[in-house]
């Protein structure tokens, strides 16, 4: 089955590494232009755009917790290449710390990056998507990451868990405010990738532990989330929205299992 994105533009958060750097990648293989946003990385993020060859594809440094940064990263997809068709987010934060010991401020900055630049770039895509389609017709998609730990919950990271459970409701609801403009939205939760996030868990984590709860018997890759996303951004996927795709090896199969 072929995934074809070709003439379409993307931002993808969180692009400068890992599954975000896969992701634009991916999409990129399928055709489309991408805008790889990064907050800090500015190299890395040179690097993972002079990796997409397959539409044109160029940087941008964004702090997702800023709307303005939002609306200019925004703005920078629809000048370069006239229209906005996929937003991934996929920037995030995580940091192991026990329950008792979550300050205000790590909580903040975890709902910042976690939840709240889920909603801003949301907002601010939807509104363009929604214009756009009614001006020329057709979709437009956004794709979040969110993680079994939001299904599951998260007794290493719980203010994380519960950051990413918001994102999997904020899917449904945006699902179905933004359907009647043509904008669908759907979720990937991702369980073990082998990024640099997954190094920092089996710092303190016993690895055997981890394979043992993973039903396939592996770690995943970043690009077993990018095949996925590229699927969800792509029409082949047409029908489907207010959906949470499980990549995860079989960790979490769903509620009751």
């Amino acid at each position: 089955m072929e995934i074809s994105l070709k003439n379409k533009s993307a931002l993808v958060t969180g692009a400068s590494r890992g599954i975000g750097a896969a992701i634009a990648e991916a999409l990129s293989a399928c055709g489309a232009n991408v805008m790889v946003a990064y907050k800090s990385r500015a190299e890395d993020a040179e690097r993972v755009a002079a990796s997409c060859r397959g539409g044109d594809s160029a940087t941008v440094a964004m702090e997702v917790s800023s709307r303005d940064d939002v609306e200019r990263a925004v703005d920078a997809v629809t000048k370069r290449w006239g229209r906005f068709d996929i937003l991934v987010n996929n920037a995030g934060y995580l940091k192991q710390t026990p329950f008792a010991d979550i300050s205000d401020a790590e909580w903040a900055v975890t709902m910042d990056a976690n939840l709240r630049g889920v909603f801003l770039c949301s907002q601010v895509a939807g509104a363009v998507f929604a214009s756009q389609n009614a001006a020329e017709g057709g979709g437009g998609c956004i794709v979040n990451i969110t993680s079994v730990g939001g299904q599951m919950g998260g007794t290493k990271a719980p203010h994380y868990a519960a950051a990413k459970a918001g994102v999997i409701s904020l899917t449904k609801s945006t699902a179905k405010l933004l359907a009647p403009h043509g904008v669908r939205v759907n979720a990937i939760a991702p369980g073990f990738i082998k990024t640099d996030m997954y190094e920092h868990i089996i710092a303190n984590t016993d690895v055997s532990e981890i394979l043992a709860s993973i039903p396939l018997g592996r770690v995943g890759l970043p690009g077993d989330v990018a095949d996925a996303a590229a699927f969800l951004a792509s029409d082949r996927a047409s029908y489907i929205t207010g959906h949470v795709l499980n990549v995860n090896g079989g960790m979490y199969l769903g509620a009751g299992s």
